[in-house]
C-alpha cells in the first residue's frame, strides 16, 4: 500500500481541535516545519507524510475546498519497567505505536486531530482559540440535556475544591446552582434530539461526537458543518452562560496586574503518571547531563497546593522566588529562573523537555489579579460579571456584635487556679457570653490540636468557632489568612470517625491551661457522645464554620465595597480586593462542603 491510500484509507472518531489561522500563514514549508517539529529527537518509522493535499467535498448542493496535511508514523520506546540505556535495548523489548496528526484547513480555520504527538507547542500558539463561549454553546439548542459537566473553581484558597463534576440525565433540572458564576466550566457532555451525544473541552477548543468513526469525506463534511456554525455563532442565554463567563485578553491585558499564582500541581502529578512512560523528573547538570531529581521536585512543590503572591520585576513579569507568570500577546506563560528552570522530564520519544514548558502546555496555572473579578485559568481569562453579588454575598455573612467593640484580647490574661470564666475584654467571653451562651454543648478546645477555639452544639445545628484578635482594626487582607486557614483546614473535623470522637470527648474533661476555667463550657462531658450521633442522625442538622475577629468592622467593608462598584478612588483599594478574593474564597468553600458561615465582627 502505498501513501496516498493509506490517507484515504483514514477511518477517526469526529473529534477534533478547533483554531483560527493565526498572523503567520501556512504554506507547505510551515506544514513541513511542523512535521519536522513533531519527529525530532524520536526512534520512529514514517509511514505517511502529505502536505496540504487539496480535497474537495460535494455535499447536496453545497461544496467546499479543504486543505489536508496528514503525518503518521511508529514510534519505538522502552517500557519503564526496564532501565536499559537506548543502544543496549533489545529491539524486540521495545514498545510500538502508532502516531498520526492530521491538519485541515477550512477557510479561515484550522481543524487538528491527532494521538501520541508532542512539540505542537509552537504551531498552536500561531493560532487563534475560538472565543471559549462559541466553542461550548456553538452545539447547544434550545432542547439540549446537559449530562455532564466539570468545573473549576476561581477560589485560589490553599484548601479550596480545586474542580468538581456533576452528572445527570438533565443538569439544569438536578444540579444546584449556587454561586455558580464563581466557577469555569472546563468539560461539558450533552445530547440533542437529532445530533446524538456530544462532548466539549473548552480549554483546549475540541469538539467531539460520540458515534463510529469515519473515513475521510464524512470526517471533513463534520468539520466543515462545524466550522460553519462556528462562523454564524450568535450569543444567547443559555444554561452555560450562568458560569463565569471568557474575555478577551488584549482588550485588558495592559491594565491587569497578577497578584498571586496557584500551579494545579494535581494535574501535572496526573499527566506524568497517566502519559508519560518515564516518570522521573530531571535536574540539568551540564551541556547534555541529566540527574534524577524526582523526590526533590515533589517536595519543592510541597507547597503547590498554594496561593503564590507575585512581586511585579517589570511590567511584563511577576515572580515568586523562581516561579512566576510573563505576559504576552495571547495571554499568560509560566516563567522560571534557577532551580526550577533547570528541571525537565522526558516525552515519550525520549526528547527532554522543561517542566515549564509542560506546565504551559497543559495550562496547570491560575493567577487571580488586583481586580479580583478576573482570573486566568485553563490558558483563557474569566471574568466574573457577578461581582456584586460576590460584594453582596461577603456583607452577608458578616454579624456585627456590640460587644466586640470592647475586645482587647483573644483569650485574655491574668488567669490563674481560681480562675473560672474568661475576662469580658476577650473573644472567648464574648464567643461564651453573646454568641453561644444557650447552646446545649458549649466546649472550649484550644489545646494546640484543636478543631475550633469553640464547639457549640445546639438544637439542630454544630458550630465550630474560631477566634482571632489584632491590635488594630482595618481593611487588611492578611489579618484573615491564619484564621481562615485555621478554619477551612478543620473542616474535615465535622465527620469525625468514633475513635477520634472519643479521643475528643476525654480531652474535654478538665480544665483549661492550669486554670479553673471548665473546659466543658455549657452541658455535661457524658451527654456530647448522644447529643453529636443524635445530630449527625438528623436529615435537617445544620452545620456552620463561624469566624469571631476584631478587626473587621462591617460598615467599613460595606463603604469600601460601595466605593469600588461605583468607582470611587480612595487608599486601601487594593487592599480590599484582596480581602474580597480571600473572604469569597472561605464562603466558596464551605458551600462547597455544605456548610453555613458566619463571621462575628464590629459594627
Amino acid at each position: 500500500m502505498d501513501r496516498l491510500d493509506l490517507y484515504h484509507h483514514l477511518l477517526l472518531n469526529e473529534g477534533a481541535y478547533f483554531y483560527k489561522v493565526g498572523i503567520r500563514a501556512i504554506t507547505k514549508k510551515y506544514i513541513k516545519e511542523v512535521f519536522s517539529d513533531v519527529l525530532e529527537g524520536g526512534c520512529y518509522n514514517t509511514l505517511t507524510k502529505i502536505v496540504r493535499q487539496s480535497e474537495h467535498v460535494d455535499v447536496g448542493a453545497e461544496a467546499f475546498q479543504a486543505r489536508c496535511s496528514l503525518l503518521v508514523f511508529r514510534q519505538t520506546s522502552i517500557p519503564t519497567m526496564f532501565d536499559f540505556d537506548e543502544d543496549d535495548c533489545p529491539k524486540d523489548v521495545k514498545e510500538a505505536k502508532i502516531s498520526y496528526l492530521l491538519i485541515v484547513e477550512i477557510r479561515d480555520y484550522v481543524v487538528i486531530v491527532k494521538k501520541n504527538i508532542s512539540h505542537l507547542t509552537n504551531f498552536l500558539n500561531n493560532l487563534v482559540p475560538i472565543s471559549a463561549t462559541k466553542i461550548a454553546n456553538v452545539l447547544v439548542e434550545n432542547n439540549t440535556d446537559f449530562q455532564q459537566i466539570k468545573l473549576a473553581n476561581m477560589n485560589t484558597s490553599k484548601n479550596a475544591m480545586r474542580t468538581k463534576s456533576y452528572e445527570a440525565n438533565n443538569l439544569q433540572i438536578s444540579m444546584p446552582m449556587f454561586g455558580t458564576h464563581q466557577n469555569i466550566v472546563t468539560n461539558i457532555r450533552f445530547a440533542n434530539d437529532n445530533d446524538g451525544a456530544c462532548s466539549v473541552n473548552i480549554g483546549t477548543s475540541r469538539i467531539a461526537k460520540f458515534g463510529s468513526k469515519k473515513g475521510l469525506t464524512l470526517l471533513l463534511e463534520w468539520m466543515n458543518f462545524l466550522v460553519d456554525k462556528i462562523e454564524k455563532y450568535i450569543e444567547t442565554e443559555s444554561f452555560l452562560t450562568r458560569f463565569a463567563m471568557p474575555h478577551n485578553w488584549k482588550e485588558v491585558c495592559a491594565e491587569l496586574q497578577p497578584t498571586s499564582l496557584l500551579v494545579n500541581i494535581f494535574e501535572l502529578q496526573n499527566y506524568i503518571q497517566d502519559k508519560l512512560n518515564d516518570k522521573t523528573i530531571y535536574r540539568k547538570i551540564g551541556k547534555d547531563s541529566y540527574k534524577s531529581f524526582t523526590d526533590s521536585f515533589w517536595r519543592m512543590f510541597r507547597h503547590g497546593s498554594e496561593c503564590l503572591e507575585l512581586t511585579k520585576v517589570t511590567d511584563t513579569k511577576f515572580m515568586y522566588k523562581s516561579i512566576g507568570v510573563t505576559k504576552l500577546i495571547n495571554g499568560l506563560n509560566i516563567d522560571t529562573i534557577k532551580p526550577l528552570d533547570s528541571l525537565y522530564y522526558k516525552d515519550n520519544i525520549g526528547k527532554y523537555i522543561k517542566v515549564k514548558s509542560l506546565i504551559n502546555t497543559l495550562h496547570c496555572f491560575t493567577v487571580s489579579f488586583s481586580d479580583f473579578s478576573y482570573i486566568y485559568a485553563y490558558g483563557k481569562l474569566y471574568m466574573n460579571s457577578k461581582i456584586d453579588k460576590d460584594f453582596d454575598s461577603i456583607l452577608a455573612v458578616l454579624e456585627p456584635i456590640d460587644s466586640i467593640n470592647g475586645v482587647t484580647s483573644e483569650k485574655g490574661e491574668g488567669y490563674d487556679a481560681h480562675s473560672t470564666e474568661f475576662t469580658p475584654n476577650s473573644l472567648f467571653h464574648v464567643v461564651e457570653h453573646d454568641l453561644y451562651d444557650t447552646a446545649d454543648i458549649l466546649l472550649c478546645d484550644d489545646m494546640g490540636n484543636e478543631w475550633a477555639d469553640h464547639i457549640a452544639i445546639n438544637n439542630d445545628t454544630i458550630s465550630f468557632i474560631h477566634s482571632k484578635c489584632k491590635d488594630k482594626a482595618g481593611l487588611s487582607a492578611s489579618n484573615f489568612q491564619d484564621v481562615i486557614g485555621q478554619a477551612i483546614k478543620n473542616i474535615g473535623n465535622m465527620n469525625p470517625s468514633m475513635d477520634a470522637l472519643q479521643t475528643k470527648i476525654d480531652s474535654m474533661r478538665g480544665t483549661w491551661k492550669n486554670t479553673g476555667i471548665q473546659k466543658c463550657r455549657r452541658g455535661h462531658v457524658d451527654d456530647i457522645e448522644e447529643k453529636y450521633l443524635n445530630l449527625m442522625s438528623n436529615p435537617n442538622k445544620k452545620r456552620e464554620v463561624c469566624l469571631a475577629v476584631n478587626f473587621l468592622s462591617k460598615q467599613s467593608l460595606a463603604t469600601a465595597f460601595s466605593n469600588i462598584k461605583n468607582d470611587i478612588p480612595f487608599q486601601q483599594k487594593n487592599s480590599v480586593v484582596q480581602l474580597a478574593w480571600i473572604l469569597n474564597g472561605f464562603i466558596s468553600t464551605c458551600k462547597e462542603a455544605d456548610l453555613n458561615c458566619k463571621i462575628y465582627c464590629k459594627i
